[in-house]
């Protein structure tokens, strides 16, 4: 067999060559920019050019600080397939992080929107290894005197980087050199550093093409919500260059207006977001055309049967969820029903769409009890930290020596609890770290989160764990309601105390205006116990 390496430049030479006149669409200025994959492909080239002509050595961290825009697609090929290491950073970080993560990475180039350069430049002059700051016009921000004033670095056009270079090949060859590096949204200490080599990014695009995956295939027109810092848009971005589908980019407004105008206008048959995105969206597409839809997928975080619901309603198809991780190079399982179980019924199909589904081809999974050795049995009730490998699986941390999240066997540590069924389902029980344990019992923040959410009134809920002296630990409930209704934390309790075991019962709710989010959107109940561990019940 011819040991063809297996590079992000092999994925840009086919989009090239077979899909040159597919299109790749950009929301940006309040129109919708349209260019198409050969377009796109010249670009990249002469940007590859660019790269070359910097002197930038091999292995280098090329960082991009941008929104998902044609341009950020630009950069997500060229800087890979010229040799270097693409390090898209996470724009929602505060900037004591963000230049955490770059002075650990070692940047030495940051190409970044105008929008967003009133959140870098305060912390440019602390960045030890940048030598140059790219600008990309995007309308708004700074102008260029305010930046050559601010920025201690020099400072170059994007497009004149781009006219003034000529186009090169895309030529790295070597399939384990580094191609990504994205890092983790640091809610537990300091953000971590994944590498993701160019092997590693085709193989888990491949599966991204497979019929029971998500079968990205040339008729799709896909919708990345999710940001490309977050595991390169959980790889859609390479995987619609692949399959040579239509590509939609949201750009910066993510509110829920835009996005379902931008699904109805491009006809979108496949978008990706985490729920508490989708819970701005689904709303939105009440009075659109959105019969293009053939799947809408949601991660990053639980999905309430509400959501899942209203994606029937709206679209004839349920709310896929999928578990991944930025360690798992993204997608490592999805939810979706096995013919034998087809025929299953309501409640079959209702166990099914609550869980995180089947690993997906390549990747392998197991639950491992408290002691750290023995594999748990498939049977839906033994609980244990859930464990992964496979060739899209992190091996380790960059920069770590010691890493105990890699077994001695060489499987991943996730830091979840979860039960997987005779089928292969897993059913994530909590986050190890958010378990509650009251009186030597356990209870997941997780199903109780789930449950609160049914109530009518509720949009969200989150559950965390306060000290107790008496029990150990007990649950607390923070939610947030729909605008246009109330709920008292004493009608939630009555409400809620049928349908848990007595000691499940929060000893506090509070009810807020909203709950704090991380940097990829999710909950951050970091934030909520630094606010209740202390306060007095409302």
């Amino acid at each position: 067999m011819q040991d063809v390496p297996l590079t992000v430049g092999q994925i840009f030479r086919r989009a090239e060559r077979y899909f040159a006149h597919k299109t790749i669409s950009t929301a940006e200025r309040g129109t919708v920019e349209v260019t198409s994959y050969g377009q796109w492909a010249q670009r990249t080239r002469k940007l590859a050019g660019a790269l070359e002509a910097m002197g930038l050595p091999a292995g280098a961290r090329v960082a991009t600080f941008a929104a998902n825009t044609t341009r950020h697609l630009e950069l997500t090929f060229a800087v890979p397939g010229s040799g270097l290491v693409l390090h898209p950073l996470n724009v929602r970080l505060p900037g004591d992080q963000l230049a955490y993560i770059i002075n650990h990475a070692e940047d030495e180039v940051i190409f970044a929107d105008r929008s967003l350069l009133g959140r870098l430049l305060p912390i440019l002059h602390t960045l030890s290894s940048v030598r140059q700051l790219v600008v990309i016009d995007d309308g708004t921000g700074p102008g260029d005197r305010d930046i050559a004033i601010t920025s201690p670095l020099p400072v170059v056009d994007y497009e004149q980087l781009i006219r003034s270079a000529d186009p090169v090949e895309l030529t790295v060859d070597d399939e384990s050199l580094p191609a990504t590096i994205c890092y983790t949204s640091g809610t537990t200490g300091n953000p971590k550093g994944i590498i993701n080599s160019h092997r590693t990014i085709w193989l888990h695009t491949m599966s991204l093409l497979q019929a029971d995956t998500i079968g990205i295939c040339e008729r799709d027109t896909v919708l990345p919500l999710v940001p490309i810092f977050h595991a390169s848009a959980w790889g859609l971005c390479y995987a619609a260059a692949m399959a040579g589908a239509d590509l939609v980019l949201p750009g910066a407004d993510l509110s829920g207006p835009a996005v379902a105008e931008l699904m109805e206008e491009r006809r979108v048959t496949f978008s990706t977001a985490v729920p508490t995105l989708w819970s701005r969206v689904l709303p939105e597409l009440r009075d659109r055309d959105v019969s293009a839809v053939r799947m809408l997928c949601s991660g990053g975080s639980a999905v309430p049967s509400r959501l899942t619901d209203l994606c029937l309603e709206l679209t004839g198809n349920p709310l896929v969820q999928v578990w991944g991780m930025t360690e798992t190079n993204a997608f490592a399982a999805l939810t979706r029903i096995r013919p034998h179980l087809g025929h299953g019924g309501a409640e079959m199909t209702r166990h099914i769409a609550s869980s995180q589904g089947i690993a997906i081809a390549g990747v392998e999974v197991r639950i491992v009890g408290d002691d750290g050795i023995g594999e748990l049995p498939w049977d839906g009730e033994a609980v244990g930290e859930l464990q992964c490998r496979g060739p899209w699986v992190t091996a380790g941390y960059y920069g770590v020596d010691v890493d105990h999240t890699i077994t001695e066997d060489g499987w991943f540590r996730t830091g979840d609890a979860a039960a997987i069924d005779p089928d292969g389902y897993i059913q994530l029980r909590d986050r190890l770290k958010d378990l509650i344990k009251s009186g030597g019992e356990w209870i997941s923040s997780l199903e109780l989160e789930s449950t609160i959410q049914k109530h009518p009134s509720v949009e969200a809920a989150a559950v965390i764990g306060i000290p107790d002296e008496q029990w150990d630990e007990r649950p607390v409930a923070c939610v947030t309601v729909y605008e246009g209704r109330t709920v008292e934390p004493c009608e939630l309790l009555d409400w809620l105390r049928p349908q848990v075991a007595k000691f499940w019962v929060p000893d506090q709710v509070h009810v807020l205006t909203e709950l704090p989010l991380t940097s990829v959107g999710k909950i951050d109940k970091k934030q909520l116990r630094v606010r209740f561990v202390t306060d007095t019940p409302q």
